[in-house]
């Protein structure tokens, strides 16, 4: 599958090919039991011809080794939560965080998650190096690695084409890479600057406010010259995870090596004694936002759970009450302090 468009779908019968339309067999489409079982970007699809309307008819899609998804968004507190897939089978998760205003270390947090439950490895891209000063480059470079433990950061500029060739050689013939990021961040130029042509329209960020505009407006597996695929994404603006608490293992390894030190095997690291979290943090050790973002996307996941329902959203409901009640009960010795 090379492309998703809102009500159809391309296919690639063979590397380098010409692109055939494709829509949903009636048996399969009624089959599907929710959005993440139709076809996405990165499937293997059987499908069947249909020489009336010439036209290739998709009847099943091949196990996945992965699915990279996340909640749906524009859902209210009462909406069922719905997953979206996004993109199958990827084996690395391009993270793009341009280094002007649109760096921040906390959605490069979520990033690294959703990329991590997917099964893909991350590895963070900076772009437009050449629009700041190489000090910012380096400030920058020292967040991700406070947050990004074991994940490749290569510093780039399309303009200039640093940090181009060393991306390349990152994207292996015969592997499939997405790239990630919010509008406005240099994705269409990075694919461009990596592909050595315009494969991809693009358009400047407005000038009042630095915001990105959506060059890219539907998901597509791009081909590049050496061999690799890489998939191109329109800017996410809302990143809500789907998952559950162990999709926070591997972008969180910091705390949870820690958390395993605790005195207490159910400990909310809030104020417990002997808390090897809380202790980290009073000593310097542990950033204190570092930990908050960790509860906070804690906290999602178990909401998540709840409203997906299932014996283990009956098990984060009574840890949540717990940690409510550890927070009720520290707030109240404050307060007597």
């Amino acid at each position: 599958m090379v492309a998703v468009h809102k009500n159809r779908w391309e296919l690639a019968p063979e590397p380098g090919g010409d692109r055939i339309p494709a829509v949903l067999a009636g048996r399969f489409r009624h089959g599907a039991t929710g959005p993440a079982d139709l076809p996405v970007v990165g499937d293997w699809v059987s499908v069947a011809w249909n020489e009336m309307d010439q036209v290739a008819m998709i009847t099943d899609v091949e196990p996945r080794s992965g699915l990279l998804a996340r909640k749906r968004p524009g859902e209210t507190e009462h909406d069922a939560v719905v997953e979206q897939a996004i993109a199958a089978n990827i084996d690395m998760g391009l993270v793009a965080m341009a280094v002007t205003e649109d760096f921040s270390v906390r959605r490069l947090e979520r990033f690294l998650t959703l990329v991590w439950d997917s099964g893909a490895t991350p590895v963070v891209v900076l772009t437009k190096a050449d629009l700041v000063d190489r000090t910012v480059v380096e400030t920058l470079l020292s967040d991700v690695e406070d947050v990004a433990f074991g994940v490749r950061t290569v510093v780039t500029s399309s303009r200039t084409g640093e940090g181009v060739t060393e991306l390349r050689s990152q994207l292996a013939p015969d592997t499939c890479a997405i790239l990630l990021g919010s509008s406005g961040v240099g994705k269409s130029s990075l694919l461009n600057a990596l592909a050595g042509g315009a494969l991809q329209a693009v358009t400047p960020v407005r000038d009042f406010d630095g915001k990105g505009r959506h060059t890219t407006t539907a998901r597509r597996l791009v081909e590049l010259p050496w061999g690799a695929y890489l998939v191109d994404t329109p800017g996410l603006r809302e990143l809500q995870l789907w998952g559950d608490e162990e999709s926070l293992t591997s972008s969180f390894p910091d705390v949870e090596l820690l958390a395993e030190d605790c005195r207490f095997s159910d400990c909310t690291h809030l104020s417990e004694p002997g808390c090897a979290v809380m202790e980290a943090v009073d000593d310097g050790i542990l950033g204190a936002e570092r930990v908050a973002s960790w509860h906070r996307l804690r906290r999602e996941l178990a909401h998540l759970a709840t409203k997906r329902g299932g014996a283990a959203a009956r098990a984060q409901r009574q840890r949540w009450k717990a940690i409510a009640k550890a927070q009720k009960q520290l707030n109240r010795e404050r307060g007597g302090r």
